[in-house]
């Protein structure tokens, strides 16, 4: 066995991974597969540690585990625990709704069984949209705790029982394979939590990257090989790079095939790219060497951690905080400034002090300074003390007005719905006649805001509306004003998710002449996607497509241009802008900015039958 190398590139990897989990955050639409950074991790966690303790077993035909365990609390306990202690404190004095569950979030996190509890209890990676966590990003911590819990054992006990290496291998990438088929088997669209955060369906990068290290030790790569080797290193590593490059751009969190085989091969190439740059010989072992690549890579576990927690606090504490270039640039330099301290003065000190009666001399060498500590951590752990012992710390976040509004619709919807489908299929096809209207029917009239020629017209007319929860929060006063509006929304519903239920509903022939589609309140609407939705609809059939008002969000002005402009290529397509009447109405909208109140959903309404009455000349 040669002396333990320091294996350059490998920052440069880590430097990667974080890029792509920052950039995820802040641009979720643009760098739609940038959260793949953590299996990147994962897999590199896999692959040295297994490969330190495979050398530590070669040297002296022993692991220590309690060493181990030492080496490891060293080098995460204490940067976690500070950031856990500075989000809490901010919790605690500026941002009371963040106190719930945050006893259960502390506990979890200091024991590394966080992705347990957040699988029935934390927000979905992919959509905490209003009221974010800036603890979301800790479950992966918590699944590489438990594998360095465990794993000195395995490694030691099948490097005694002299099982050959190869066997080994093979053993862990059968293990890998079924842990992804685990996930393809429990993965629900509807309950994805369950197989992102556990730790059985996303053990297999950490397994694939301890394969690697028994048949890819560290001390046994050559530093000079023949160039048929190296051809073929660089070569399998560039297209390794492409593909991961390119899993970062398209690779998406929420589609059904990604968890049915595609983050596995992804992470299989992942894999063969870390296998090329741990190799001495590599042309991706220097140029992932560089300057500004290892010390992001350095850093990167303290960027990490403080990631999360300052995009969450910076967009809610700036005023009419806004998706922007300046206040992204703000948000990663206040990251890094962060994380330069807790690299500096956090890990590195806790990392390389021999002893603890370093820091109890530090303390004692001044009277002063030992009193006027003690005093300023007394308070400090009263403080955080009296706030975690707070019921609402054990408690789960009640219900907001707008989720119980929003579950409400549904149930109204759901009968409204059922009612509307009978009345459409003993309905006659006779056109309503003008008449006068009745009490009820000018209330209406009245309350929206309506010409009494717009609202007959549009009242009978057979619609259907697709949409997410902004649409489910308008629904009521949809169908109070048109009585055969069927409603299909959903919270949180995506615009990729939208052809394949249009196309099914087109198969059970439930389109109607005329549709309403509500979209791009979660996420941005591809080009492509309308144009399947419209081929779908044809030419005949009225489309109403509701722009967005989505505050803070850098999709909103991208899904608007692009609806309009999908509008001048199809003559049936008819933009309602709602953004232009809710910018100058923020006061109708509930906490998140998004979802209108009362007021906003009938003037909601309001836009949608005077644009049908416009395209149907009725004035």
């Amino acid at each position: 066995m040669g002396k333990r190398r320091y294996i350059t590139g490998f920052d440069g990897l880590r430097a990667i991974a974080v890029i792509g989990v920052i950039l995820f955050h802040l641009m979720p639409t643009k760098i739609i597969g940038g959260w793949l950074g953590v299996p990147l991790f994962f897999v590199l966690s896999g692959y040295l540690i297994t490969d330190l303790l495979i050398q530590e077993y070669d040297k002296t035909q022993f692991i220590a585990p309690i060493k181990f365990y030492i080496r490891r609390l060293k080098r995460l306990y204490p940067a976690l625990v500070c950031m856990l202690l500075i989000s809490t404190t901010i919790i605690l004095l500026f941002d009371q709704q963040l106190i719930y569950n945050l006893r259960h979030v502390l506990i979890t996190n200091l024991c590394y069984v966080y992705n347990f509890w957040a699988i029935n209890n934390g927000q979905s990676y992919f959509q905490q949209f209003g009221g974010a966590s800036p603890f979301t990003h800790l479950w992966s911590l918590s699944i590489e705790g438990q594998f360095y819990f465990v794993w000195p054992f395995v490694v030691w006990g099948v490097l005694k029982l002299r099982f050959k290496k190869i066997y080994v291998f093979l053993s862990l990438l059968l293990l890998s394979g079924i842990s992804a088929i685990l996930m393809a088997a429990l993965y629900q669209p509807d309950a994805i939590n369950r197989v992102y955060y556990g730790t059985d369906t996303r053990l297999f990068a950490v397994l694939l990257g301890s394969a690697l290290a028994f048949i890819w030790p560290s001390t046994a790569l050559r530093p000079v090989v023949n160039n048929k080797a190296r051809n073929l290193l660089n070569s399998t590593g560039t297209i390794s790079l492409i593909i991961m490059i390119g899993g970062f751009l398209w690779l998406n969190g929420q589609k059904n095939g990604t968890y049915q085989g595609l983050m596995y091969l992804f992470t299989i190439v992942i894999t063969v790219l870390i296998a090329v740059v741990a190799h001495p010989a590599s042309w991706f072992s220097k140029i992932f060497d560089n300057r500004f690549l290892n010390y992001l890579g350095k850093r990167s576990y303290s960027i990490y951690l403080y990631q999360l927690p300052v995009f969450v606090f910076y967009e809610k504490f700036v005023p009419n905080y806004k998706t922007s270039f300046l206040n992204m640039m703000i948000e990663v330099l206040i990251v890094l400034g962060i994380s330069e301290l807790s690299y500096r003065y956090v890990e590195k000190f806790f990392r390389y002090t021999k002893s603890f009666k370093n820091i109890a001399h530090w303390f004692v060498a001044s009277r002063n300074r030992f009193f006027g500590g003690v005093i300023v951590i007394l308070m400090y752990m009263l403080f955080l003390g009296n706030g975690i012992i707070d019921h609402r710390a054990g408690i789960a976040l009640p219900e907001t007005k707008l989720q119980k509004t929003l579950k409400k619709n549904e149930i109204e919807v759901a009968k409204r719905n059922a009612m509307a489908e009978k009345k459409g299929q003993t309905s006659t096809s006779k056109k309503q006649k003008k008449a006068a209207l009745t009490t009820d029917q000018k209330n209406i009239v009245s309350t929206y805001g309506l010409k009494s020629e717009q609202y007959l017209a549009f009242k009978d007319l057979p619609f259907k509306a697709v949409g997410d929860s902004v649409m489910l929060d308008a629904a009521p006063y949809l169908q109070e004003v048109n009585n055969n509006m069927v409603v299909d929304a959903e919270v949180g519903r995506q615009s990729y998710q939208t052809p394949q239920i249009i196309e099914q509903l087109a198969k059970n022939g439930k389109l109607a002449p005329n549709m309403l589609i509500g979209l791009g309140t979660n996420g941005d609407i591809k080009r492509t996607d309308l144009d399947q939705i419209m081929k779908i609809f044809g030419k005949k059939r009225q489309v109403y497509w509701m722009n967005n008002f989505v505050q803070s969000r850098s999709w909103q002005d991208e899904n608007n241009k692009m609806l309009l402009e999908a509008a001048k290529h199809y003559p049936n397509l008819h933009v309602i802008n709602w953004f232009e009447l809710a910018e100058q109405h923020t006061d109708w909208f509930a906490d998140d900015g998004v979802h209108p109140g009362a007021v906003g959903d009938r003037n909601y309404v309001r836009l949608l039958v005077e644009k049908v009455s416009q395209v149907n000349h009725i004035k």
